[in-house]
């Protein structure tokens, strides 16, 4: 009885803190499909879409890998208190530096050559995706992981405010409208992270901090890599996307891309609430059973819904059926197994084995590079085999390492 009502309680529990991080992704997944129905500029909304993209190539290899390693060092240490506050006066510390390279890169943008048109909302939207990724490991750690999900919202909510007001006005749209949430909440973060520092009692030294740091960089480095090599292959049309396709092309890989992310903020949601579990489990090669399928089931009833509205979308709008819906499924499928082969990866990372990880990345990046190169066919079409083939036969691969490595499911 006892059992079934701890089971019980579990389940409430998920179930409302994954209804908060639903309504929270959702504000983030609208945004720019809102932008593209209010104001019907196709330019714009891909604009947008290139940004986040961009950013998420970014990320990977400027946060030293803090918010896995957090999790490895939680596993393995006595002091839990201790190590949780450690990591967070060292990424406070990380966070002002990269606050002030991001002002500096701004500057010369500005003053003295300009490089890349949209700087100051691809430095925005980078330290504030940089802090809600740690703070969500830090609230998950401490058993608070809805207080992550209220930072975001709040941003997102603040930015859709603007976004409603400037409609219902007919002011004219302006990118930072979808920035200013997240501009606010990055900058409250620097300047609380500079008042942490500067009246630090205990005074964290310096030497603390390139302990710790060149520690994550031992461990994570592999990690680094392949994350970054995993968000180039995804994101690769999109940052192509202004340059070397149609708008009509752009826009349907953005938006397909955009409805799968159900898929990926899915499994987001359901890793941050089972990562802790399966980081402090004792046994190594086990793989939980119960854990695995329900983490399938809701994958599953997300890939069915997105495979639906998405079909929805192509019959009202496309002519061309057969072509936009084969590139539809190709780009859903990749997502949903790219989700499950994320998952499955967090087993590497906690016997310590990220090697295995950048390997099959490589893997994964030499057949993408492969297709893109050898296929002579539309870009489109090819990004989407590319993006498919690469993932589906790198999740196939980590697969078969799990097996020769004895991990079980029970």
């Amino acid at each position: 009885m006892k059992r079934i009502v701890d089971i019980l309680k579990t389940n409430k529990s998920l179930f409302s803190y994954m209804a908060l991080s639903y309504f929270d992704k959702a504000i983030i997944f609208l945004l720019p499909l809102i932008v593209l129905q209010l104001f019907k500029d196709q330019t714009v909304y891909l604009s947008i879409e290139y940004i986040f993209s961009i950013t998420v190539v970014i990320i990977p290899l400027i946060d030293f890998g803090l918010s896995g390693y957090f999790f490895y060092v939680y596993r393995n240490i006595s002091n839990k208190e201790e190590t949780v506050k450690n990591f967070v006066n060292v990424f406070q510390r990380v966070y002002v530096i990269l606050s002030v390279l991001g002002g500096v890169i701004i500057l010369i943008h500005y003053t003295a050559f300009e490089f890349e048109k949209f700087i100051l909302f691809i430095v925005c939207r980078v330290l504030f995706v940089l802090a809600t990724v740690f703070l969500s490991s830090y609230f998950r750690l401490t058993n608070r992981p809805e207080k992550a999900v209220y930072v975001t919202i709040l941003s997102n909510a603040t930015s859709l405010l603007f976004l409603l007001a400037y409609f219902l006005f007919d002011i004219e749209f302006s990118l930072w409208v979808i920035f200013i949430g997240q501009i606010i909440f990055s900058i409250f973060y620097l300047f609380r992270s500079i008042s942490n520092i500067l009246f630090d009692k205990e005074g964290f030294n310096t030497q603390q901090i390139k302990r710790l740091i060149k520690s994550t960089l031992l461990f994570s480095w592999p990690t680094i890599i392949q994350v970054f090599i995993m968000m180039y292959i995804v994101n690769y049309g999109k940052m192509n996307v202004l340059t070397k396709m149609t708008t009509e092309d752009g826009v349907l890989l953005s938006l397909v891309q955009r409805f799968s992310m159900v898929i990926f903020l899915t499994h987001s949601s359901l890793w941050a609430f089972i990562i802790k579990d399966i980081y402090v489990e004792k046994n190594l090669f086990l793989i939980k059973r119960r854990v695995f399928y329900k983490y399938l089931t809701f994958l599953t009833f997300a890939l069915v819904m997105i495979l639906m509205v998405t079909g929805a979308y192509i019959v009202y709008n496309y002519t061309s059926f057969q072509r936009v819906s084969c590139i539809s499924v190709l780009i859903i499928g990749q997502t949903f197994f790219a989700c499950i082969y994320a998952y499955l990866e967090m087993y590497y990372g906690r016997e310590n084995k990220n090697i295995i990880k950048l390997y099959l990345a490589i893997f994964s990046g030499s057949i993408f590079i492969a297709i893109i190169t050898l296929v002579k066919i539309d870009f489109l079409e090819r990004i989407s085999i590319a993006m498919f083939v690469s993932t589906f036969a790198s999740l196939l691969l980590s697969v078969f390492v799990l097996y020769k490595r004895n991990y079980k499911i029970a």
